[in-house]
C-alpha cells in the first residue's frame, strides 16, 4: 500500500515537471517571434519591394529629376553618360551657373535717359567733322539737393580738346567721332548719381556710349558700352553682343557691370536653350549643312558673307541644335539650327564690323 501510494506521488512530479516544461518552451517561443517582428519593422528585411518601387515610379515622393533621370525645367535633356561629340555653349560638362537676372527687366537704354534737354550751340555752316559742340545745363548730379553747373566741349571727327566740366572741376576726354549728343542717364537708380552720357559714333558706324559721373568733387570715367545694349537700371547691361535680338523669346549669353571703370561680364547660361525652338526675324545668313560642326573654328569654315546666303526671317520657327562661342569671349551669334522642314544649316547675322 504505502509503495503504491510512493509511486503515484513521482508520477506526479514527472508530470509536472513536464507541464512546467512545455510552459517554459512556449513562453521562450514567443519572446523570440518579438524580436524578428521589431527587426521586419526597421526595414533590415523588406517586406514587399515591389510596392516600394511603385511609390518611386508613380508617387509624389518619386518626382525628384535627381532620381527619375527628368532634366530640371530650362535644361536640356541627353542619355545619360554620353558624350555628345562636340562643343557646345555649356560644355560638354556639368556647369553649374548662378541666377541669372531676368531679361524682362532689360529695356533699352533711351527709357533710362532723364526729360531733359542741354542748351547746345555749334556752328551750322562748318561740315559735321569740323564742328564744335558747346553744351551747358544744370542739374542735381550727386544727390546732394544742389544744382550742379555743367559746361561740355565735344569736338567731332577724332579732333582731341574734348571735355565735360562741373561746377568747374574739368576732366578732358579721350578724342573719339563724337556726335555732339549728350543725354543724363540714371545708371544705378539705387545710388544718388545722375550721369553723363557722351554719343560716340564708333570707328565704323558701331556707336557707343560713354559715360561720366560727377562725384561732388571730380567728374569721373565710368565706362563704355556699345548703343543699342539693354540694362536693367539697376547697374546691369546686356551688350547688344551678347543678346539673341533676332530671337523670340530673346535670351543673352553674358550679363555685365561697370567696376574702376572696366566692363566686367558675367558668363550666363546658354545650354539651357539648347533643343529648344524660338521664332526667328529679320534678315539672317544660312548656309544649309547636314553634319553638325564640332566646333567653333569648323562651324567659321563654313561661313559665307554672300548675298547669297542671306535669307528674311519672319516668325520662322527654328529648333536651336547647337550655340558656339568661346569663354572669353561671349559674342551670341554662331548658331545651328533646324528649321520646320527638317533642313539644318548655320544660322548666323552681322552685326557689326
Amino acid at each position: 500500500m504505502l509503495c503504491d501510494l510512493s509511486n503515484m506521488r513521482k508520477l506526479r512530479a514527472i508530470l509536472a515537471a513536464a507541464i512546467i516544461g512545455l510552459v517554459l518552451m512556449t513562453m521562450l517561443s514567443g519572446c523570440g517571434a518579438g524580436r524578428k517582428t521589431v527587426d521586419d519593422g526597421e526595414g533590415q528585411v523588406p517586406g514587399t519591394p515591389a510596392e516600394e518601387s511603385r511609390t518611386s515610379e508613380g508617387g509624389s515622393e518619386g518626382t525628384d529629376p535627381e532620381h527619375t533621370g527628368t532634366a530640371p525645367d530650362g535644361m536640356a535633356a541627353g542619355p545619360s553618360g554620353e558624350d555628345p561629340g562636340h562643343e557646345n555653349a555649356s560644355g560638354n560638362g556639368g556647369v553649374i551657373f548662378p541666377q541669372d537676372p531676368e531679361i524682362e527687366g532689360f529695356l533699352a537704354m533711351d527709357e533710362f535717359f532723364k526729360n531733359y534737354g542741354f542748351d547746345v550751340h555749334y556752328d551750322e555752316q562748318l561740315e559735321f567733322y569740323e564742328r564744335v559742340y558747346t553744351i551747358r545745363g544744370t542739374y542735381d548730379m550727386d544727390g546732394d539737393g544742389e544744382e550742379d553747373s555743367i559746361l561740355a566741349l565735344i569736338n567731332t571727327g577724332y579732333s582731341e580738346g574734348s571735355y565735360i566740366e562741373v561746377n568747374g572741376n574739368r576732366l578732358m576726354l579721350d578724342h573719339g567721332n563724337f556726335s555732339g549728343e549728350m543725354q543724363l542717364i540714371d545708371l544705378d537708380s539705387r545710388d544718388s548719381y545722375t550721369e553723363i552720357a557722351v554719343f560716340d559714333d564708333g570707328p565704323s558706324a558701331d556707336p557707343l556710349l560713354q559715360f561720366y559721373r560727377y562725384d561732388g568733387e571730380k567728374v569721373r570715367f565710368v565706362g563704355s558700352i556699345d548703343r543699342y545694349s539693354l540694362m536693367d537700371g539697376k547697374g546691369r547691361f546686356i551688350s547688344s553682343f551678347h543678346l539673341a535680338s533676332n530671337f523670340h523669346p530673346q535670351f543673352y549669353s553674358a550679363w555685365g557691370e561697370f567696376r574702376n571703370g572696366e566692363y566686367v561680364t558675367t558668363n550666363a547660361d546658354v545650354g539651357q536653350y539648347i533643343g529648344k525652338t524660338f521664332e526667328i526675324d529679320g534678315s539672317g545668313f544660312f548656309v544649309p549643312l547636314d553634319k553638325m560642326p564640332a566646333d567653333l573654328s569648323e562651324y567659321l569654315e563654313h561661313v559665307l558673307w554672300d548675298w547669297d546666303a542671306v535669307r528674311e526671317f519672319s516668325g520662322t520657327e527654328a529648333k536651336i541644335l547647337n550655340i558656339y562661342m568661346n569663354e572669353d569671349n561671349r559674342t551670341l551669334n554662331w548658331f545651328y539650327i533646324e528649321l520646320v522642314g527638317g533642313e539644318k544649316g548655320l544660322l548666323y547675322f552681322w552685326i557689326g564690323d
